[in-house]
C-alpha cells in the first residue's frame, strides 16, 4: 500500500506530464486539446489538493511551485487566445453587419438595370 506521499509523488508526476502534453499542443496550436489536457488534469489536481496539509507532500512543493508556475503561463496563453477569437468574432459581425447594409441597394440597383442587358428576340 502506498504513502500519502508516495501517492502525492505519483499524482504530481501524472500532472507534469499532462501539462508538459498540454505545453506541447498550446505551441502546436491545438488550443482544443490543450483545453481538453487541462480538463484531464483537473481530477488529479484535486486529489493532490487533499493530500498538500500532510507532512509528506511538503517535500514535493518545489516540484508544485514549477507545476503552478508553468500552468499558469499556459493559462495565460489560453486566455489571449481566446481574446484574439472573440476579436476576430467582433471583427466578422461588423463586416457581416455592414455587407447586410449594402446589399440591398446593389439589389436595388440590379433590379433596376436588369432590362437593359435583355437580349431582343
Amino acid at each position: 500500500m502506498e504513502t500519502p506521499g508516495q501517492t502525492a509523488a505519483r499524482l504530481l508526476t501524472v500532472l507534469e506530464e499532462l501539462i508538459e502534453q498540454e505545453g506541447r499542443f498550446l505551441r502546436g496550436g491545438h488550443y482544443d486539446l490543450a483545453v481538453e489536457t487541462r480538463a484531464r488534469a483537473a481530477p488529479f489536481v484535486q486529489r493532490l489538493c487533499a493530500t498538500a496539509d500532510l507532512p509528506d507532500v511538503a517535500a514535493l512543493r518545489p516540484r508544485i511551485d514549477v507545476l503552478i508556475e508553468l500552468s499558469g503561463r499556459h493559462a495565460a496563453l489560453l486566455q489571449d487566445q481566446l481574446a484574439e477569437i472573440a476579436e476576430e468574432i467582433r471583427r466578422t459581425d461588423q463586416a457581416r453587419q455592414r455587407a447586410g447594409q449594402v446589399v440591398p441597394a446593389y439589389a436595388r440597383a440590379a433590379r433596376r438595370a436588369a432590362p437593359r442587358f435583355l437580349a431582343a428576340g
